[in-house]
């Protein structure tokens, strides 16, 4: 995220996510040090990010997973709509 700080981003990837239709399903939070995605959907599934700040923006990089077994084999789909929903608030993926 090149502009913005992690509560803020928050906020407006919940947005986003309720007028995709996904916010009951899935749940962002900020927990400094960390975002944590969170899925619930025949089974609950986490995703941590250790956020590290610098430019005016912030990254988010991987660093713990627990990934349900009913979730797995939709991996692929649900990671490109987020990508999609983080497009929409101006964060990349990389």
């Amino acid at each position: 995220m090149d502009q913005g700080n992690p509560d803020e981003f928050v906020v407006r990837v919940e947005r986003a996510l309720v007028e995709g239709g996904l916010g009951d399903y899935i749940n962002i939070r900020f927990e400094e040090p960390e975002l944590v995605v969170s899925f619930r959907w025949m089974g609950s599934s986490e995703l941590r990010y250790r956020l590290t700040t610098g430019g005016g923006g912030f990254e988010a990089r991987l660093t713990d997973e627990k990934m349900s077994v009913f979730h797995a084999p939709f991996r692929q789909r649900f990671e490109e709509k987020f990508d999609q929903v983080l497009g929409t608030v101006g964060a990349r993926t990389i």
